[in-house]
């Protein structure tokens, strides 16, 4: 059994510009009272080739009430130094994780779509090595959520929760 169930991870402020704080509000269900904080994390992948460029722009400690709990979550935007210069501009990953002694049991996944803000320098990008961020948004795709669920042990020695499973969420922003 599940302790902590994840009722709904919502986009805010989207689409932004590339250089906007990044909004979330995260509403879920405590179903016991658990011994520790849930840690919540927001990583932005900053290439599909090389995890060293993954940010974590994000790590924060949550006391969970037995019941249902929202909260809004505002993070940094990524930092465009850390990242290829040929990776900034296409899609990308953002993903919400939730946490619980350290061990991961839920993900949410979104991908973002990152280009030119103005219509003409996306039709006929500028050849530079590395865009102007300034010149930039992005779009959290939020209707497609990827959410995976991990197999975790709580505070009862051998009670886990759900198996590994990967699915899409089934609302455009519940986690289902």
């Amino acid at each position: 059994m599940s302790y902590v169930d994840v009722l709904e991870v919502k986009c805010l402020d989207n689409p932004a510009k590339y250089t906007d704080d990044l909004r979330f509000r995260i509403t879920f269900q405590c179903k016991t009272k658990t011994k520790e904080d849930l840690d919540w994390r927001i990583t932005w992948v900053g290439s599909a080739k090389d995890e060293q460029f993954d940010q974590i722009l994000d790590e924060v400690a949550v006391p969970p009430d037995v019941g249902v709990n929202t909260f809004e979550y505002v993070v940094d935007a990524p930092d465009p130094s850390k990242i290829p210069g040929s990776e900034i501009l296409g899609v990308t990953v953002v993903m919400v994780q939730a946490l619980y002694k350290g061990k991961e049991f839920l993900r949410v996944g979104y991908y973002v779509k990152v280009d030119y803000a103005d219509e003409h320098l996306r039709e006929e990008p500028p050849e530079v090595e590395r865009p102007d961020v300034a010149l930039l948004e992005r779009n959290i795709l939020e209707t497609e959520p990827r959410v995976t669920r991990y197999l975790i042990e709580w505070d009862d020695i051998g009670v886990a929760s759900m198996a590994a499973t990967p699915e899409q969420a089934t609302g455009a922003a519940g986690v289902g």
